[in-house]
């Protein structure tokens, strides 16, 4: 365990919820906060279990604002209502980022259907954060054209490809191209290939996450770990390139 809490981190992502089928998961802040202590982790960039969901975290900010740094997700199916709920977390509530998970809401990463959203991103000066790995929907080849149309808006490739080879391995070719493109690891299961992008990428685009309650505190920790990088880019992975995405 002291391996583990050895790094102060931010974690780059993670949800608190109820998931039912086909997951059925739960995670509370409670257990948020107990995590947090265990593995070193100074703040959680927090997600709802849903798009309809964003009071959850917002409840959670509020109530521990030095420990939460929320994101809105949005269904981009829902058109100017998704764009009015985003404008009002993010001008009204103080979120700092946008979350989009084309899988679950049905819609391609690259659709013009996102492009509103996108813009108020911009808009507001946000980071958006968008699930990559699974087709038909969230493919890296999507999220790069989705950079390219948007190269003033910082996108974070969550998972970066998952757990399919290729497609991590084009998560980096995208973020190689893409200088708005940075990489967050969780549920990632090639070690070698966060060492590849941190020397690859760039040592600044690469960020440590845990995307509980799916993955482990200990596996996710262990992966980078266990990547091959030094010391001082360990840092960077866990929590130095978080912060300053964040601007903390």
């Amino acid at each position: 365990m002291d391996e583990f809490f050895r790094h102060k981190k931010i974690d780059a992502h993670t949800h608190i919820g109820n998931f039912g089928s086909p997951f059925n998961v739960n995670f509370d802040m409670n257990r948020l906060l107990s995590q947090m202590e265990t593995f070193n982790i100074e703040k959680t960039i927090l997600c709802p279990a849903a798009y309809m969901l964003n009071e959850e975290v917002n409840a959670a900010y509020k109530a521990h604002p030095d420990k939460v740094i929320p994101l809105c997700w949005v269904n981009a199916n829902l058109g100017d209502a998704a764009v009015a709920e985003l404008e009002h977390y993010l001008k009204d509530e103080g979120f700092a980022g946008v979350k989009m998970q084309p899988l679950f809401d049905g819609f391609t990463a690259d659709s013009p259907l996102v492009d509103p959203i996108m813009e108020t991103a911009r808009k507001y000066k946000k980071p958006v954060f968008i699930h990559c790995g699974h087709p038909p929907f969230s493919l890296p080849w999507q999220i790069g054209l989705l950079a390219e149309r948007h190269p003033d808006v910082p996108i974070v490739m969550i998972h970066m490809g998952h757990g399919h080879g290729v497609y991590i391995d084009a998560s980096i070719t995208m973020a190689k191209k893409y200088d708005n493109l940075y990489l967050e690891v969780s549920g990632m299961p090639m070690g070698c290939q966060i060492k590849n992008a941190y020397e690859t990428v760039g040592a600044d685009r690469v960020m440590f996450g845990i995307d509980s309650p799916f993955h482990h505190p200990s596996v996710e920790i262990q992966r980078v770990l266990s990547c091959g990088l030094a010391e001082d880019a360990l840092e960077n992975v866990f929590y130095n390139n978080a912060a300053a995405f964040m601007g903390l």
